[in-house]
């Protein structure tokens, strides 16, 4: 049976996210399974250490956490990273951790973190799936002047654009904008900073997404789940962010569209994902903890986490 830590984000108490459904599973399967902050990595005589707590029994949401004690992380077969912790010193953490991918297997790979984190990775991959066009700059009006030119050579009345940060989640600071709208220039001078030291990404809106979302997970390279967000209360199908939801099924086209894009992120190290799909266009993919057991278990019923650790584990 394997070793395996998670990292996750810090709370006082155990929350129903998705390391206490897997940690519970593999604690069922026999497996040694230990549980930690990412935000407690250091560093002591050259090695990488957290402060951990070994799962025994099942854990319960609600209970408090264990008191932990320091680990070597290169004694663990399998560390799976479910949060990156505090942003400002993340880099540090980035960097103690690569050293550890020549010991033992990180779920996700770090290369894949770094990159599917942000956006820029997703538009330069064509003749594997369909990406929004995508601008980034840390000056807002150079932004500004490609919004206005496009709009002077576009055949559509008044084109829509979704601007919004590289590495942002949960639908925050995601806007919507039209060449027209008065407050265009300020929204982009906002996102780019005051030092105009922040990148912003400017896309093109694509309309397929007025349809609904499909959030599909995937793990080891397959579909293992879906379920679909419509916006509601403005243009963002976020479900923190109000999007209604609902049970779906993927059609026999997006199906054959994922199980490639499965085989894809497998290729480059990404193991558990939950990708956002407005059929033909990947909206992104979440490769830190993606959301989604919760919800299709609320909507349909179904358990998927023994699913998913069995095509990962």
């Amino acid at each position: 049976m394997a070793r395996i830590a998670f990292l996750v984000s810090q709370t006082d108490y155990i929350v129903d996210d998705n390391y206490r459904r897997f940690a519970n599973e593999l604690l069922d399967q026999g497996h040694d399974v230990w549980l930690g902050f990412m935000d407690s990595l250091s560093m002591a005589h050259s090695k990488v250490v957290a402060a951990l707590f070994p799962v025994q029994t099942p854990i319960l949401v609600g209970a408090p956490f264990q008191t932990p004690m320091p680990q070597q992380l290169e004694t663990f077969d399998t560390l799976w990273i479910l949060s990156l912790g505090l942003r400002r010193n993340f880099l540090d953490k980035y960097q103690m951790l690569y050293a550890l991918e020549d010991h033992c297997r990180v779920i996700n790979s770090l290369t894949a973190i770094m990159h599917f984190k942000s956006k820029y990775f997703l538009a330069n991959h064509p003749t594997v799936f369909k990406h929004p066009a995508l601008f980034a700059s840390t000056d807002p009006a150079a932004l500004y002047q490609h919004i206005q030119s496009h709009q002077a050579q576009s055949q559509v009345l008044e084109q829509r654009w979704i601007a919004k940060p590289p590495a942002g989640s949960l639908g925050r600071s995601v806007f919507l904008l039209r060449a027209n709208d008065p407050n265009c220039q300020v929204i982009l001078e906002t996102l780019t900073g005051n030092d105009n030291d922040e990148y912003c990404l400017l896309q093109p809106y694509v309309t397929e997404i007025e349809r609904g979302e499909k959030r599909v997970l995937i793990a080891g390279g397959v579909p293992v789940g879906q379920y679909l967000r419509r916006a509601a209360k403005d243009h963002r199908t976020n479900r923190m962010q109000g999007a209604d939801i609902a049970a779906c099924d993927l059609t026999a086209e997006e199906q054959q569209y994922c199980e490639s894009i499965g085989e894809f992120l497998r290729s480059q190290g990404v193991e558990f994902a939950g990708l956002d799909l407005a059929y033909p266009w990947v909206i992104e993919f979440n490769v830190i903890n993606p959301g989604g057991l919760l919800t299709i278990e609320q909507l349909t019923g179904a358990q998927l986490c023994k699913a998913i650790i069995n095509q990962i584990i």
